[in-house]
């Protein structure tokens, strides 16, 4: 049986027995009721419909009131199944006026049953729980099983339950990635030029790239967050922060392209809000999951500008060896990559071509989401160099973060 991610009121006997008990009725169908079957919501009377949690828009208020939520079941045994009102189910426009989409868990929630750290305390674990604390609610939910006292569970505050499948990208919603950063030279005016990205990770620190960290005439001045369209001049939700301290890894020598990660500090903290909020850093050494996400303002095709909106792209996970074999003509010919592909680094595009990161993305993240919360990010890349953008059979080249993250830890908390 798989683990259940639970807080309970309390942790004698009789509770873990009580939810034991709603368990097994799902699991042999005696007392649990299915997505979509009628039910009735044991603190109201009312009649209602079975749904995923996260498909319930009503689910969050009656939280905050402390209305008791009455549970059916258990999608895949790991899902909370509530019974959610019948007026309220049809979808409705969230507070940013974006439509919720409905979907259904994978069978397995996430990496190694419910985590995907590494397994030790780390610093950045920590603070992936604190930071992810506003996308996760803990209800009451009463048990359609008689006789059960009443379990509180976590519920998902996410507003994207899936996210589409930035050349060949898709635009990005507004709140959609909170952690996303643009990092900006000054111009001859002292205007900014958009011409990294960059991820939030904290209160005060960007992840980023370390060849993001200088250009021919300057350094990066400027970091945007809770943006979505650079073009307009004024963006609710959006904050523009000057950079106070830049941090390239001791190890990275340009033009060499190993250790290419970096981190910069705002020059004051940073307020988190629906637009703005920091994803979690990935510890594992390896990545089960096959398919990422990469986001960017990036060239929409290797000879074209940037994109003035936030862009997203899915990308396949490949073995180092694919890129080694790609990119055998630059690690013979050139001093950039004398030791070849390492596992500091991190393969990844799509084999038919059409989507990539590009110029303009450096810097930028790839991440994988928790499948039963899509809100919650896990930072594995961080967009490196490749060849032609999008090109067939050449997938691009990332900093493996899990390698990094000793180092970010030690420099920023």
């Amino acid at each position: 049986m798989k683990k259940v991610n639970m807080i309970f009121k309390t942790t004698n006997l009789k509770m873990i027995v009580n939810v034991f008990i709603v368990l097994c009725a799902c699991l042999f169908k005696t007392h649990c009721q299915e997505v979509g079957e009628a039910c009735t919501i044991t603190s109201t009377g009312d009649t209602g419909t079975c749904r995923i949690h996260s498909d319930c828009p009503g689910i969050e208020d009656q939280g905050r009131r402390n209305i008791p939520i009455t549970l059916c079941g258990f999608y895949q045994l790991t899902v909370p199944v509530v019974c959610c009102r019948n007026e309220i189910l049809f979808n409705t426009p969230n507070d940013l006026g974006i439509e919720d989409s409905i979907q259904f868990p994978d069978e397995t929630p996430n990496l190694n049953g419910n985590s995907f750290f590494s397994g030790a305390a780390k610093k950045s674990e920590q603070k992936c729980l604190e930071y992810t604390k506003a996308v996760t609610d803990v209800v009451h939910a009463i048990p359609l099983v008689t006789n059960v006292e009443p379990i509180t569970i976590n519920v998902t505050k996410c507003e994207y339950n899936s996210v589409a499948l930035i050349v060949g990208g898709t635009p990005a919603a507004v709140g959609e990635f909170p952690f996303m950063a643009a990092i900006g030279f000054p111009d001859s005016d002292d205007r900014p030029e958009w011409k990294c990205g960059g991820t939030l990770i904290s209160d005060r620190w960007i992840l980023t790239a370390s060849h993001c960290t200088f250009s021919q005439n300057s350094e990066p001045k400027f970091i945007r967050l809770g943006a979505l369209d650079m073009a307009k001049r004024q963006e609710f939700g959006r904050i523009d922060y000057l950079v106070d301290r830049i941090i390239v890894h001791p190890d990275y020598k340009y033009p060499v392209k190993y250790n290419d990660i970096a981190l910069m500090s705002t020059n004051r903290r940073v307020q988190f809000s629906k637009l703005i909020r920091p994803a979690c850093l990935y510890t594992k050494s390896s990545i089960a999951q096959k398919v990422a996400i990469a986001t960017g303002w990036g060239q929409t095709d290797y000879t074209g500008p940037n994109s003035d909106k936030l862009l997203k792209v899915q990308l396949n996970i490949y073995d180092n060896s694919y890129c080694t074999k790609a990119y055998q003509k630059e690690i013979k010919g050139s001093p950039q990559l004398a030791s070849g592909i390492t596992n500091t680094m991190l393969c990844a595009g799509e084999l038919r071509g059409g989507m990539d990161t590009c110029l303009g993305d450096s810097g930028g993240p790839i991440f994988i989401t928790e499948k039963e919360n899509m809100c919650k990010f896990y930072v594995i890349g961080v967009t490196s160099f490749g060849k032609l953008c999008a090109a067939e059979n050449i997938p691009a080249i990332y900093t493996r973060v899990s390698e990094y993250v000793d180092w970010i830890e030690r420099t920023i908390w």
